[in-house]
């Protein structure tokens, strides 16, 4: 045998055992794996393909909102709960992605953030990676998605959560983690209008944010394109140290029906992105 043909060979084995260890090691799931929890059982129930509702709404009664939305990167660096806690005096809604189930966020900040959205689409080695929702309230509705990466199979999610207030319009906030290893944005384009639909039929403030993975200037225009169309303003930082890929900001908030008050970004270690906090004002002349 020839050493090309060896070195074929060799190659082929190689694919056939990393194709078989990774068919064994993720479990990919047919629709998002949904767990909601709260300090009381509430009856959600189905209206659509995407959501539940609470029929019994439970009031938000803020006027303004502090905000937190950051990649924690599956908990792999080291400091990442110190961050947390940092943030939590601070912050009444937390928008996190790759957020893993053994890190028990839920358990651990009950008593900051009694109410808790986490979404999945895979399994790595029985441990699930998805977004999290930790809130000081309590929603009326939660919504999940999730599309596929195209090149690794391994699906990407996103969820959304309503807010009734009396007298005032309901509050929606989405949280995002779009699909990454993509050139012709397809399933990128597809991710990001099933959200923007939600937003096409809410008629009142709202809060998109999470890591759009936006590393080349098409899907910075195209994200730019959608949010415009919505009427939603994007959240500017100074200092600006999000995490960028080829000089391009990864993570973003888009508010509407807000006022800023003051929005900054924290450089860590702790992750390799890095936290974005936004203060909020609900803007009672829209």
């Amino acid at each position: 045998m020839s050493k090309i043909k060896k070195i074929l060979t060799a190659l082929f084995a190689l694919f056939v055992l990393l194709g078989g260890y990774l068919f064994y090691s993720i479990e990919i799931y047919p629709q998002p794996y949904v767990r909601f929890s709260a300090p009381e059982a509430m009856a959600f129930k189905p209206i659509n393909s995407l959501c539940l509702q609470n029929p019994q709404p439970m009031p938000m009664t803020r006027d303004k909102l502090r905000i937190l939305v950051w990649n924690i990167h599956k908990g792999k660096d080291k400091g990442w709960q110190q961050v947390l806690k940092t943030f939590t005096p601070d912050t009444d809604l937390w928008l996190l992605q790759e957020v893993t189930d053994k890190q028990n966020l839920a358990t651990d900040f009950s008593a900051e953030f009694p109410t808790a959205l986490y979404t999945a689409a895979f399994a790595y080695l029985n441990e699930r990676s998805g977004v999290k929702i930790l809130a000081r309230d309590m929603p009326d509705l939660y919504c999940a998605s999730m599309e596929q990466e195209p090149w690794i199979i391994i699906p990407k999610v996103a969820s959304a959560v309503r807010f009734f207030r009396e007298n005032a319009p309901p509050l929606l906030v989405i949280n995002l983690h779009l699909v990454n290893f993509e050139l012709n944005p397809t399933n990128y384009r597809k991710q990001i209008t099933t959200m923007m639909e939600l937003i096409s039929r809410h008629q009142g403030p709202i809060i998109l944010a999470g890591d759009f993975n936006t590393w080349n200037s098409g899907r910075l225009a195209l994200i730019d394109q959608l949010t415009q169309q919505a009427g939603l303003q994007e959240v500017r930082f100074t200092p600006d140290q999000r995490m960028r890929f080829l000089d391009n900001p990864l993570d973003h908030i888009f508010v509407r029906g807000f006022k800023i008050n003051r929005a900054l970004t924290m450089e860590t270690d702790a992750s390799d992105h890095n936290p974005l906090w936004v203060e909020l004002e609900f803007d009672i002349t829209q």
